[in-house]
């Protein structure tokens, strides 16, 4: 089914209750600032550090459904009442427990602040002011025409809230961010003046990658190995296929033995590459698909790899290379 009707190719667009009035008409620029807000929440959803605003917005982008509805009705409000709900009292209540639980966590401020430390928190205060831009244009239109008080109630009580949203954004960054530097000073402590034991540090390196891991909701097997591919150390996570276990270790052997990641290696294998059949050639014992990165000193020498295996390929990296980063941060507390 096609989605243009060509009935608006002369300015004019139908409303909810299919009145035509122009398209630059206070109406429709009432309800499409709202729908620009709508559409702007939904970009900052996607960035949310605080997964647990993650229902919030879902929640405010229906109700913006809702009162889009009934600002695109003009005349025939029965027919609204028939396909859509109306924005009530309990909704700008709900609001306002929101903000009020959410400030009670909150530091008091008693300034302006900049709009966002983090992107998603400068999103959702896009998100707040394309809001107020909206509550101007309906109180405007309720100059001119009946809007309900529970709209006008509602919008302004959602501005707020996306105000508290996006300083919770912030807050809960900026404590992730604090934690993780009191973390790694800790660290810088803790092995200050003594070697760490390799089994310390390949447990801590471990211990990285099944966090990461975790937050990507996959079971991996991860192998460590020497600068001559010997298996230093592997886990093996609950639930992770069987075939991760060899899969793991070949990874890190090849990051070893090629003295790259192997995700750079699939076009050197193709048809028209370098080492076409390398894979057979080794038996196997090379594998070209990503998920294994070698592991250098600081004179850039080869000193051993890792290998992940159980995810995608991408997944496999992202685990891998959280290892890597974790086996540097002690390398460098080291020093």
């Amino acid at each position: 089914m096609s989605i243009y009707t060509k009935t608006g190719d002369k300015g004019s667009t139908s409303l909810f209750d299919s009145v035509r009035v122009k398209k630059y008409s206070l109406r429709v620029d009432t309800y499409g600032t709202f729908d620009e807000c709508l559409a702007q929440i939904s970009v900052a959803q996607k960035q949310l550090f605080t997964q647990e605003l993650d229902e919030i917005l879902n929640w405010i982008q229906e109700k913006l459904f809702l009162l889009n509805a009934e600002v695109a009705t003009s005349a025939n409000k029965e027919k609204l009442k028939e396909k859509s709900t109306l924005i009530q009292k309990k909704d700008t209540e709900q609001l306002e427990s929101w903000i009020d639980a959410y400030l009670a966590t909150l530091p008091e401020i008693h300034q302006f602040i900049l709009p966002g430390s983090f992107l998603s928190s400068a999103q959702l205060h896009v998100a707040r002011t394309i809001c107020r831009r909206g509550e101007r244009r309906l109180i405007e239109l309720s100059e001119e025409a009946d809007v309900r008080p529970e709209l006008l109630q509602f919008v302004n009580r959602l501005s707020d809230c996306l105000y508290v949203l996006a300083r919770v954004e912030d807050f809960n960054q900026q404590q992730d961010e604090l934690i993780e530097t009191i973390l790694r000073r800790y660290q810088a402590k803790l092995f200050e003046g003594k070697e760490t034991g390799d089994l310390e540090k390949l447990t801590l390196v471990f211990e990285s990658c099944v966090r990461k891991a975790k937050e990507l909701g996959i079971a991996v097997t991860i192998a460590v190995v020497d600068q001559s591919g010997n298996l230093v150390g592997s886990y093996r996570m609950k639930d992770s296929l069987l075939v991760s276990i060899d899969l793991s270790k070949k990874k890190a052997y090849t990051a070893v033995a090629m003295k790259s990641p192997t995700h750079a290696l699939s076009t050197i294998v193709a048809p028209e590459g370098d080492l076409y059949q390398l894979e057979t050639i080794t038996d196997g014992k090379i594998v070209t698909f990503g998920g294994g990165l070698p592991i250098f000193d600081q004179q850039d020498r080869v000193i051993g790899g890792i290998g992940v295996s159980g995810g995608s390929v991408t997944e496999d990296q992202l685990i891998a290379q959280a290892g890597l980063d974790r086996m540097k941060e002690i390398d460098y507390a080291r020093r």
